[in-house]
């Protein structure tokens, strides 16, 4: 980028600033003495590009606007890689800030406010303020060269990916080994928690078993008390019939009693007719006996049949008809009897009862968890009786009453055993839902530790890959680092040993771009603060220009400005013409177009251009 116009008003010292036709190569000198205005002019330069100056940042370059006035504006005409551009900032007293960048050729305006001017001529140049005052401007004010801020330096050389994303990946690592760090803590803390748990495997299935026996206990309840109001609803009609029946079978063991002795004695009186001696019965005759015998036999033979009848109507009675009544009544009396067993004996007793395994689980467990087991679920004065009227139930001799009062005493009996084995499923679902909490807790623990070693799997292979790549990228940016620094020191040497006259010849740029120089004198390298003021300024100037064209050669600039003020101020006047002959052949170069500023310039030297300053004026124009 170089500078063919420029124009000010109301900046600093000048009412009107206009500088046309600048030449495009070669030395522009500003000549005027103290006060005159030729840094006014570089400060006019730096604020038209950047909105501030090396002296004045953003917030205080309202003090550039010349003694009461109320705004000053600065327009740059630009040249850039074959394009031209005008750029026009102004500010006020209040420190409000105008900028806007037109296309000359196109006719356009490619921003409008100081932002976006930014924005777009970092685009268009590469470069911003500081990059710029590192770079391409040099004033006895700000000599030392810049030993910490490197970043655009690196970017004018073409390096600044190579350091951003160096620095982007040792930022990303240093990301990833802290949180691999949390990880592992947290990894840690999982499997603490994890192993905290302290979970029984086979609880929760005995658990479930234990629940399913008390679930079918209190069914058992509940059926036991259907049971004794299904036998009590029909024990009144078969009471009835039975006390019926009975007296029937009664009758019927009586005359069939009656009938087998009357059969009897038919037949052992019918024998006796036909088989005694004819002596014992002298006064009968033969025949009469024996039709008295056969008929007498013939009777036995008929209360025979009617006996067996009686005898088989009498089983039927008994067998067909009383005895289902009684097998009935027995199942009431048992009913009873169960009613009572489970009304007056504990629960834990109950389960122990059964040879089963699970049901003796259950007994432990209710005693594990149990303060108070109940010994009798119902204390009515019906119970104590139960086995008295179940006995009489077997005879169906107790009255329905009695056996109504014994019913109802049991059903709430079997309601509070129902209720106590509720609240042991209750508390057995307590411990049942800490089971599943405590399994889904460690699933959860599991399933966070498993995610958590992939994603440190994914964070370690990306961590070697992120070094192989900072590796191989350090690397390469080391050598394009020590390729420009080489560059930079084979343009500075000669300009080095011209402007002090010999004494420092050849220069060391290390790979931050910190400077040592080689003392003949003393025969080692110094670093660049141990040498005086004066060669200091004057290493400053040739390292500046041999920056500033290896920069400009770097980035594919070929017309590049570059703006010294008073470089010469501390060179003898056969130093001074050494110097500025050595900026001529610089002109030549990428660094095209060669500002500088002096009080005098000695004779011998073709400058392209000449301006001089007028200390008394408050115009220039050339």
């Amino acid at each position: 980028m170089i500078i063919t116009a420029l124009k000010a008003s109301d900046f600093r010292k000048y009412a009107d600033l206009h500088l046309t036709q600048l030449p495009e190569r070669g030395l522009i000198a500003v000549i005027g003495c103290n006060e005159s205005g030729k840094s006014s002019i570089g400060d006019a330069i730096q604020f038209g590009l950047f909105g501030c100056t090396a002296q004045l940042d953003e917030t205080q370059v309202n003090k550039l606007i010349r003694w009461g006035t109320e705004q000053t504006t600065v327009t740059l005409h630009l040249q850039h890689r074959g394009h031209a551009y005008h750029l026009i900032r102004s500010v006020n007293q209040a420190g409000d800030t105008m900028a806007t960048l037109f296309s000359t050729e196109e006719g356009l305006t490619l921003a409008d406010t100081p932002e976006t001017v930014e924005h777009q001529l970092k685009a268009l140049l590469g470069y911003n303020h500081k990059a710029f005052a590192q770079a391409f401007y040099w004033s006895q004010q700000t000599a030392q060269l810049p030993q910490g801020d490197n970043e655009q330096l690196l970017a004018l050389a073409g390096l600044k990916e190579y350091a951003n994303l160096s620095g982007q990946l040792q930022n990303e690592n240093r990301e990833r080994i802290q949180t691999i760090a949390q990880m592992n803590d947290a990894r840690k803390q999982l499997q603490a928690n994890l192993n905290g748990l302290q979970i029984d495997e086979a609880r929760l299935p005995q658990l479930e078993s234990i629940g399913t026996v008390l679930e079918h206990r209190q069914q058992s309840f509940l059926q036991l008390a259907q049971r004794i109001d299904k036998e009590t609803e029909v024990y009144p009609s078969n009471r009835e019939q039975f006390s019926g029946l009975k007296q029937k079978s009664e009758k019927l063991s009586f005359w069939t009693r009656t009938t087998l002795m009357v059969f009897v004695l038919m037949l052992l009186t019918g024998l006796f007719l036909l088989v005694s001696p004819p002596q014992w019965l002298s006064g009968m005759s033969g025949d009469l006996r024996e039709m008295l015998g056969k008929a007498t036999i013939r009777v036995a033979a008929l209360t025979a049949l009617a006996g067996a009848a009686l005898l088989i109507y009498g089983w039927f009675v008994e067998m067909r008809q009383l005895r289902p009544l009684r097998l009935q009544a027995n199942r009431l009396a048992d009913t009873l009897m169960e009613g009572f067993d489970v009304t007056n004996t504990p629960a834990d007793q109950q389960l122990a009862q059964d040879n089963e395994p699970l049901t003796h689980d259950a007994a432990r467990y209710i005693l594990q968890t149990q303060a108070d087991i109940p010994a009798v679920s119902s204390d009515h004065p019906d119970i104590a009786v139960l086995p008295e009227w179940a006995e009489s139930v077997r005879r169906y001799e107790l009255n329905m009453n009695n056996l109504q009062g014994a019913a109802d005493a049991l059903n709430v009996s079997m309601e509070a055993r129902n209720r106590e084995f509720g609240r042991y499923l209750q508390v057995l679902n307590g411990d049942k839902a800490q089971q599943h909490a405590a399994l889904n807790q460690r699933e959860q623990y599991q399933a966070q530790l498993d995610q958590q070693e992939m994603a440190l799997e994914h964070i370690r292979r990306d961590r070697v890959v992120f070094d192989t790549a900072l590796d191989l990228l350090q690397r390469s940016g080391s050598q394009s680092v020590a390729r420009f620094n080489q560059l930079v020191q084979q343009r500075c040497t000669e300009l080095l040993q011209r402007f002090t006259n010999g004494h420092y010849e050849t220069i060391q740029l290390m790979p931050d771009f910190s400077l040592k120089v080689l003392s003949e004198q003393k025969g080692a390298y110094l670093d660049f603060i141990e040498t005086s003021a004066g060669t200091q300024r004057q290493i400053a100037l040739a390292m500046r220009v041999a920056v500033a064209n290896a920069l400009a050669d770097n980035t594919h600039t070929t017309h590049q400005v570059l703006f010294l003020d008073e470089p010469l101020a501390f060179f003898d006047p056969e130093r001074s013409l050494s110097t500025l002959q050595s900026l001529q052949t610089v002109s030549q170069s990428a660094v095209s177009q060669v500002w500088l500023t002096a009080q005098t310039v000695p004779e011998g030297v073709d400058f392209a251009r000449v301006i001089h300053c007028p200390q008394a004026s408050a115009d220039l124009h050339a």
